[in-house]
């Protein structure tokens, strides 16, 4: 058996290729780079609290976006896009723009 060749399409698609990837980060962007967790939640209705939670740090993991912490009463978590995620922006744009 040979060695598995991955292309450049098949590690994109396991970065951002899961349901909700890129509604995400079009949810941070939209928001002008900051936004907390139950705003993501408002914004994609279909998404529920522990798909999110997953898809979140998912993308952390892949660099697509960065957690931050606000401490106060209570403390609050903002997530913002990475330059790496800030580079789907035109991507997601040019999605919209196909499908009408």
């Amino acid at each position: 058996m040979g060695i598995k060749k991955i292309n450049d399409l098949e590690v994109a698609l396991d970065q951002v290729g899961k349901k909700f990837d890129l509604l995400i980060v079009d949810s941070i962007a939209r928001h002008k780079g900051r936004i907390g967790f139950n705003q993501i939640l408002k914004d994609i209705t279909s998404l529920n609290p522990r798909t999110l939670s997953t898809r979140l740090k998912d993308l952390e993991k892949n660099k697509l976006i960065t957690k931050g912490l606000i401490i106060g009463t209570p403390v609050k978590t903002e997530y913002a896009l990475t330059p790496k995620g800030k580079k789907l922006i035109p991507i997601i744009k040019e999605l919209k723009a196909w499908i009408n």
